[in-house]
């Protein structure tokens, strides 16, 4: 092992720091070397994301600062902490309705006699599902817990079910119903009660999505500071045909849109008001490819509920069942046919000068009518 330093075991009796890094190991490597010498240095393998070619391990500071070395790791980083960006919750009284306004401004329901998204796979990577809610009791399709690999994936905080309801939500009589009320949804549990997750969550999750073959995930979270490591889980998704919808962030920056949405393979969705101006709390970037209701959005919420809340996290699931409707019309869409239907059918408003907002039904409608004489399947 010549490229350990003489001096790289840690002494005994001093206190030793343990870290959990993320390993991007190279094609060809030879794995089981690799953990081996890692193991000799005190490193502790916890999972392999197969479908990334990612290891996750944690161990001393001094050896993993070593072990970056390796001739089998392409690029190493930390495992930090990410939240969800903070929606805003509304407190109001809330009356029954029908539909919920973000619905009908998309035109949703103009379609559903064609498409309501039945047979596509989306996953809410999120705080999980409340499988309870009678929203989801036609279409949910169970998930996995990353966090406690033995417990279902059941919601605790609340912002997953919320996201879920706007997606594929089924229940009108509770004025609960989302953008494509026949698709499946997989809640796939990454973040905590708390809303916060290790970017090690995300990767396996994305591994799981992967492995699973779903069509959508829903990425309503974000970062500021990049990634490789999850740059390089986006890619390998996104190769595989996987569409990706991100929030671009509730910070009000200009010039700034989040991670993942800001990575180039994936759809970035930010949000605008009933009166479709931009949302104040949204982030804006030349990063952005579509605008969508994300104001005073009514969806389920726990203990069989409902409620109203605010954010970018709001508007990414409009897109995500507009994507859904699309898919169970034609499945072999490419994450790319999909951006370039969505932004030219998006619908252009004075107020919003770099993007336009989706509408389900125009993309629907040029679907149908492009199906049968162009290279869109």
């Amino acid at each position: 092992m010549n490229w350990v330093h003489k001096d790289s075991p840690t002494k005994r009796n001093e206190k030793i720091k343990f870290v959990r890094h993320i390993y991007n190991l190279k094609n060809g490597n030879h794995f089981v070397r690799y953990v081996n010498e890692s193991t000799h240095l005190g490193i502790r393998p916890i999972k392999y994301l197969k479908q990334l070619g990612i290891l996750i391990a944690e161990g001393p500071a001094e050896s993993v600062a070593l072990i970056e070395q390796h001739p089998d790791v392409e690029h190493a980083e930390a495992d930090v902490r990410i939240h969800i960006t903070e929606p805003q919750v509304e407190s109001k009284i809330l009356r029954l309705q029908e539909v919920p306004w973000g619905i009908d401004r998309i035109e949703a329901r103009r379609v559903w006699k064609r498409t309501s998204g039945a047979g596509v796979k989306v996953a809410v990577v999120d705080t999980g599902i409340s499988t309870q809610h009678p929203a989801f009791a036609a279409n949910y399709r169970g998930g996995v817990n990353v966090l406690s690999p033995m417990f279902p994936p059941e919601d605790y905080n609340g912002h997953g079910t919320h996201v879920a309801g706007i997606i594929g939500g089924n229940a009108l009589d509770l004025g609960v119903i989302g953008v494509a009320p026949s698709c499946s949804l997989y809640a796939v549990k990454a973040f905590n009660r708390k809303g916060s997750a290790n970017l090690s969550d995300l990767l396996t999750a994305i591994n799981w999505c992967i492995k699973n073959k779903m069509n959508i995930i829903n990425m309503s979270f974000g970062m500021e500071k990049l990634s490789e490591a999850l740059k390089q889980a986006i890619q390998i998704a996104y190769a595989k045909g996987i569409i990706m919808v991100a929030a671009t962030g509730n910070k009000g920056l200009i010039g700034h849109v989040d991670f993942p949405a800001r990575y180039e393979e994936t759809i970035a969705v930010t949000s605008v008001s009933p009166q479709d101006a931009m949302s104040s709390f949204s982030n804006q970037g030349t990063r952005m490819d579509l605008a969508a209701p994300g104001e005073k959005i009514l969806s389920a919420w726990l203990n069989q509920s409902r409620k109203e809340m605010s954010g970018t996290s709001m508007a990414v699931p409009h897109v995500s069942g507009t994507i859904a409707l699309m898919l169970s019309l034609s499945s072999k869409l490419s994450p790319e046919e999909i951006r370039s239907i969505l932004r030219r059918t998006s619908q252009k408003m004075e107020s919003l000068a770099r993007v336009g907002v989706v509408n389900a039904y125009q993309a629907i409608r040029y679907l149908e009518n492009t199906k049968s004489k162009s290279n869109f399947r």
